[in-house]
């Protein structure tokens, strides 16, 4: 196996090949059928990763390089946006604005994002 990525009860296999991929795929689902477990079947997927795999909010690569995922970003912004205004206009507190702002940079940074966050946060 080239690698690996989990969080909580995702994961990601990387392998050389569709075939060493889809070997790796039922190897794990033997493993869990032992543990009484299975994975969905609408949930289970072999694709190329030149483009990225989208994993828990952020494009992984296989050359190991993490991104924020684009929608995560406009919506982030909107709200930001949406949330502000309703902070001057007194109808949210400006805390509630500055705890989803550090939401964001904190799943932000688990990527490559500094340029990214500098750039949204200072708009």
């Amino acid at each position: 196996m080239k690698g690996y990525l989990r969080h909580v009860d995702d994961f990601l296999l990387f392998g050389g090949s569709r075939s060493e991929v889809r070997a790796l795929g039922e190897a794990a689902r033997e493993y869990l059928r032992g543990l009484r477990l299975e994975i969905h079947p609408d949930k289970y997927r072999a694709l190329r990763c030149a483009e990225g795999v989208d994993f828990c909010g952020h494009v992984v690569r296989a050359d190991g390089r993490v991104r924020v995922r684009a929608a995560g970003v406009r919506r982030f912004a909107r709200r930001d946006r949406r949330m502000r205004r309703e902070a001057k206009n007194g109808r949210m507190p400006m805390s509630a604005v500055t705890q989803s702002v550090r939401a964001w940079i904190a799943h932000a940074s688990h990527a490559q994002s500094w340029g990214l966050r500098r750039a949204v946060l200072s708009r």
